[in-house]
């Protein structure tokens, strides 16, 4: 009998995915609570990155510095709040993540033992011994959002990768990235199966690469809607026909 243990078949199947340096993860941030803790720019870019994803972000921060008191003053999205005092244990539950901005190796642990203790990733800036997860330099074109990580091995070749994909990437896809989290509930309740939903999907994504800089339409939606309606309405090829197999019988 094929597909048990011990055929050779089986065995011989070569593994659908490489191995992995890093796992990537996007993590949904919006009203979560993000700790940082630590001063300087490396943690005043961390706040902005946080807020920018939606977290509610605390910084404990005795001395805040010019950058980190400006990203503060106009978060991007999610607010940022200063606290002029040391960290401690107790600011970490219930977090979503806990990063921080220390040069001394033994504050750096301590942190990093007080966040895992709290069960909340931590991530200590250009510390990987005392991090369970990295950044990796970002293509902004959210809601398409693209990651890069060399697991630290070379961050400067990260970020020229980063700077290719910019000058390939349209800023338009953001729109049309948009427009299909706007769509896709409609989609989801137009009736159509689920070969023909991507069937749509397949219409939207042609049409969004050989249109990057058009603004997404309602016409647009009604235009793939109608597409796909018309195609499922199509008889399949005779050849295809003939050559159909009769449907199995099933019981109930």
């Amino acid at each position: 009998m094929s597909g048990v243990a011990g055929d050779p078949r089986r065995l011989q199947r070569p593994p659908r995915m490489e191995a992995l340096a890093r796992l990537p993860i996007f993590l949904a941030l919006e009203g979560k609570r993000a700790i940082l803790a630590g001063d300087g720019p490396p943690v005043a870019w961390k706040a902005e990155l946080l807020s920018a994803a939606g977290a509610d972000v605390i910084v404990f921060a005795e001395c805040p510095c010019e950058q980190l008191r400006a990203v503060a003053a106009q978060p991007p999205r999610g607010a940022i709040v200063l606290r002029q005092r040391p960290w401690q244990a107790e600011d970490l539950h219930g977090a979503a993540v806990a990063i921080a901005g220390f040069d001394d190796d033994l504050d750096a642990r301590r942190f990093a033992d007080a966040a895992r203790a709290a069960h909340v990733p931590v991530n200590v800036i250009d510390k990987p011994a005392y991090c369970d997860f990295s950044f990796g330099a970002i293509v902004n074109r959210s809601p398409l959002v693209i990651g890069i990580s060399t697991d630290g091995a070379a961050p400067v070749f990260g970020q020229a990768i980063r700077g290719k994909l910019e000058a390939m990437i349209p800023q338009g896809f953001a729109g049309w990235a948009d427009a299909a989290r706007r769509w896709r509930k409609a989609v989801q309740s137009s009736g159509l199966s689920f070969a023909a939903r991507r069937r749509f999907w397949q219409a939207f994504a042609g049409f969004a690469l050989t249109h990057p800089d058009r603004k997404p339409a309602p016409s647009d939606f009604e235009a793939f809607l109608h597409q796909t309606r018309a195609e499922a309405r199509l008889p399949p090829p005779a050849a295809s026909r003939s050559s159909a197999p009769a449907p199995a019988t099933q019981s109930c």
